[in-house]
């Protein structure tokens, strides 16, 4: 009994020790996680530490060995974030819009970004009603109706003058555009993918290149879709690796994209510092090392929580913690007010996401989802049949004729005679075999037995029950046709001679006009 456990024992340790099976893209998880914190930690450091000098050495340790290094003290080291998320928006969406088609892509995607923005909306208007003061850039945050409905709607970073309530958001009317634009070409990408980047490609130097020629709505449209570049080269390395488009294609468009993102910094479209390029580069770089280490990233769970909650950290990180910030400091270190804050952001985060992105995701997947065939009905069986009441003697003959037609019994073939060895011939006297001396035949004629005695200048006609019946008859070649002899040259036929005579009999015909004359009346 022990030897029987052991093997057992064996396998389900074994099976306990297999790593689970992946069900999510790894690498995406842990750079939506990581570009989260990092832009959470660059909006404490910059809009909040360096700009209203508060002293933290080890926020300036840092800065010192991150955003200097990488030309970003203007933005932070957060600013690598941004460009990643527009990495994965092209490489993963776009499958998801083949998938789900127009309709439901785009009821799928208003639900899962416009729920949790309509939240955080709703509480930065609180906020400004009880006179907490939320973060701003800088410009207006009037508080009306209108106001409300276009933050909600994102359409007010492309109304001038802007009036923004949640800075964090202008990434969400890029991703916005971009769904816009894949509904547009998704006919196109279901047939030529590479018909449908280029025409992105063209749509986006168009817009950036007539900025300034349709009033400033226009300029600030033109300022959003500069982004796009980002996540086409998503797109392009989606469309690569899934083979939708050959490698050179790949290669091709993918330089057109960073073309048109670099030319967007040159010709100063919507760019604060030099330090676009250089971010999206990292980006691209962060990407393709986390894909090609796709295999060897094992499934956490810390990973799929952050990423689960990315949205919800990226929109409501700065709201609560500048909030809170102004209520602590300066009567609260701020080594202590972030061990306070930091948690209070987090509880935020999940209550956010527990009751507001998760049941919007539920709802998007169940009003998105393509309802499914109804089950066919279910087949009434037959009535048994009984069985009809024969005789024995009747039984009897039914299984014979069965067995019978079950296969046809073959004739056994008679074994072939053992073949004897040809006779020696007689020797002459002067020790030479004559000429037509040959030895007899070893095998008789077709058709005839050999002699019991061995003689072979006679044979006898093999009897009817000697004969093979089951051997297949000699196939006979049909014979070629014969050739029928062919006519002279003079008498062969000839269409050039013939469609010349029908000419020539034509042009011999009168004409109308020379057989008819005019004759007075």
């Amino acid at each position: 009994m022990s030897t029987l456990a052991e093997p057992n024992s064996a396998a389900l340790a074994e099976a306990s020790s297999a790593p689970p099976e992946k069900t999510r893209i790894v690498f995406i998880d842990i750079g939506r996680g990581l570009g989260a914190l990092l832009v959470f930690y660059s909006h404490i450091a910059h809009p909040w530490v360096i700009a209203k000098n508060d002293k933290a050495p080890y926020v300036d340790f840092i800065e010192a060995l991150t955003s200097g290094p990488m030309h970003m003290s203007k933005q932070g080291i957060g600013q690598i974030a941004v460009p990643f998320f527009f990495l994965v928006s092209g490489f993963v969406v776009t499958p998801i819009a083949l998938r789900q088609g127009t309709g439901r892509f785009a009821l799928n995607r208003f639900i899962r970004v416009y729920a949790p923005m309509l939240f955080v909306v709703l509480l930065t208007a609180f906020l400004l009603l009880v006179n907490l003061h939320p973060p701003s850039t800088g410009q207006p945050q009037t508080l009306n109706p209108l106001t409300v409905l276009t933050n909600t709607a994102l359409v007010n970073y492309l109304i001038f003058p802007q009036v923004v309530l949640v800075p964090v958001a202008w990434t969400m009317i890029v991703e916005v555009i971009f769904y816009l634009l894949l509904m547009a070409v998704l006919p196109l990408l279901r047939r030529w993918v590479w018909l449908a980047i280029a025409v992105e490609l063209t749509f986006i130097f168009v817009v950036m290149m007539s900025r300034s020629q349709f009033g400033p709505s226009w300029s600030l449209f033109a300022v959003n879709v500069s982004y796009l570049p980002a996540m086409l080269i998503g797109q392009v390395i989606w469309a690569t690796t899934k083979k939708q488009i050959p490698l050179w294609t790949g290669a091709l468009y993918g330089g057109c994209a960073w073309s048109l993102y670099v030319l967007a910094d040159v010709i100063n479209v919507g760019r604060v510092d030099s330090s676009y390029n250089l971010a999206l580069a990292f980006a691209v770089a962060c990407f393709l090392m986390g894909m090609f280490a796709e295999d060897r990233l094992k499934q956490r769970k810390i990973w799929t929580m952050l990423s689960e909650r990315s949205y919800s950290i990226y929109l409501l990180h700065m709201l609560v913690t500048f909030v809170l910030l102004q209520l602590l400091r300066p009567a609260v270190p701020l080594p202590i007010a972030l061990l306070i804050v930091i948690p209070a952001v987090f509880g935020v985060v999940e209550f956010s996401y527990r009751f507001v992105e998760r049941p919007s995701h539920s709802l998007a997947r169940r009003l998105s989802h393509r309802p499914k065939p109804p089950p066919p009905a279910p087949e009434t069986p037959a009535p048994p049949v009984e069985p009809p009441v024969e005789t024995p003697g009747e039984t009897t003959q039914l299984v014979a004729d069965s067995e019978i037609t079950l296969e046809i019994p073959r004739i056994p073939a008679e074994p072939a005679p053992p073949r004897r060895p040809a006779p020696r011939p007689r020797p002459v006297p002067n020790g030479r075999v004559p000429r037509n001396g040959a030895p007899p035949p070893t095998d008789p004629p077709r058709g005839m037995a050999p002699r019991a005695n061995g003689g072979a200048h006679r044979a006898r006609p093999v009897t009817e029950s000697a004969v093979d019946r089951t051997a297949e008859p000699p196939v006979r070649r049909a014979m070629p046709p014969r050739r029928r002899p062919s006519a002279p040259p003079e008498l062969r036929y000839q269409p050039d001679q013939e469609n010349q005579a029908q000419r020539g009999d034509q042009d011999d015909l009168p004409r109308h006009r020379d057989s008819f004359r005019h004759t007075p009346r």
